[in-house]
């Protein structure tokens, strides 16, 4: 048998076996025929149209060896990515909230936070992750004594429902922070059975249909026009001694976040003399929880004013029950 007939043979019979292999096999089992396991790999990928578009046309008469586009072998594999598109926030003026952490929340510092909101007449509400603190779904060591989950979640409904009847005309918009990311990690551990069930999702157990509340999940960035991105804060893991700055380090972009219960500003300019701020909301969550007794945490929050892609950002600190 000729070599080009061997090599036709073979390639045939091993339709998915890569090109290198296949000419080492050849050549092992026919070392006659051939002068080298570079020469059969060059007849390999002649039949299996693997040298250019030009002798791809001329190889299609080799049928049965023959791939289409050139690609021999295994095919590269359907990639499992999804893709998630980012949340759009409308033109008005925004409030935004962090860290409120619900059962654990500071009434006196939420309080103004919203009549300040009233007194700006503020458009729209963004709840910027950690709204709820989900507690009992930690895997911390937990305090029996300590308030159940049905309590957290009525006392969070209960919230929504003051919101929606305080601002009735406002879009409020709910972000997943990382401690609303415990309830499907709770779930998955612990219940896998219902996971994917309507009613256990988050916006099934708090009622957003009700109060007319949007869901942001976890991961998904909120966009403020094309140059502002709101994150929770987990999703960059923001740390380090300036917040703010870190932030802008891990985002390259102008940015706000949570997440710290640090309310921090930070701007560069670029070599093409364009400024980038980034901005770190403060909490209004208690300030002295028995994991964390000392911190630099304060109390805090922002106001976004937003037109096409002009914003500005005010970040706001509560102290001593004053807005500074």
């Amino acid at each position: 048998m000729e070599a080009p007939d061997i090599v036709d043979k073979y390639t045939r019979k091993h339709v998915d076996l890569p090109t290198l292999t296949l000419a080492r096999l050849i050549y092992k089992e026919h070392p006659k025929a051939f002068t080298s396991v570079e020469g059969v790999r060059g007849m390999i990928r002649y039949r299996r149209g693997n040298q250019g578009a030009d002798r791809r046309k001329a190889a299609k008469k080799h049928t049965g060896t023959f791939r289409e586009n050139g690609k021999a072998g295994f095919v590269i594999p359907k990639s499992d990515t999804r893709k998630t598109r980012n949340y759009l926030l409308t033109d008005g003026k925004w409030l935004l909230l962090s860290d409120i952490h619900i059962p654990y929340h500071n009434e006196e510092a939420l309080e103004i936070a919203l009549s300040h909101g009233e007194e700006q007449q503020i458009d729209h509400i963004l709840l910027n992750g950690d709204t709820c603190d989900f507690y009992n779904c930690s895997s911390y060591n937990k305090d029996p004594e300590e308030r159940n989950l049905s309590n957290e979640l009525q006392k969070t409904r209960q919230f929504l429902a003051h919101l929606r009847d305080r601002f009735p005309k406002a879009k409020i918009v709910y972000k997943i922070g990382n401690h609303e990311d415990r309830w499907e990690r709770f779930l998955s551990l612990k219940a896998p059975e219902l996971l994917g069930i309507s009613q256990f999702k988050m916006q099934h157990i708090l009622n957003f249909d009700k109060w007319d509340v949007d869901l942001v999940k976890s991961m998904q960035k909120v966009k403020a026009g094309k140059h502002l991105t709101i994150l929770h804060g987990h999703e960059v893991r923001n740390t380090g001694v300036y917040p703010a700055r870190s932030l802008l380090q891990r985002t390259h972009t102008c940015s706000v976040a949570g997440h710290n219960h640090r309310t921090s500003t930070y701007g560069e300019k670029t070599s093409d003399d364009k400024y980038l701020y980034s901005w770190t909301l403060g909490c209004l969550c208690d300030m002295t929880p028995e994991y964390m007794p000392i911190n630099q945490w304060n109390h805090g929050f922002g106001i976004l004013t937003l037109k096409g892609n002009d914003f500005t950002v005010e970040n706001k600190r509560i102290i001593n029950g004053e807005i500074k």
